[in-house]
């Protein structure tokens, strides 16, 4: 197992706990590209850009492996991706 597993796995759950901590604390409001944000949303913004897709790249690309910790860092993506959508009251399905 190479460390690459680990680190995308170690860093998905890094997000997902700075996530949760951003829901639930309040910090400094910065403005970012245009925007007003609370500065703690910036790393998790970017993490959950950028992560996704490399563990993708990785499932993607190393088909030979089960990839497990690949499909668990991605799994913790998606839950990622889903708290900051309800969190900031993003609806992408109007029903």
């Amino acid at each position: 197992m190479s460390t690459k597993n680990k680190i995308y796995l170690i860093l998905s759950i890094v997000v997902l706990l700075m996530t949760f901590v951003g829901i639930f604390q309040n910090f400094e409001t910065v403005h970012f590209i245009g925007f007003e944000t609370e500065i703690i949303w910036i790393p998790i913004w970017i993490g959950v850009v950028i992560l996704p897709l490399l563990n993708l790249y990785e499932i993607a690309i190393n088909t030979d492996d089960y990839n497990k910790h690949h499909w668990l860092a991605l799994l913790l993506n998606v839950i990622s991706i889903f708290f900051i959508l309800r969190n900031f009251k993003i609806e992408l399905l109007n029903l």
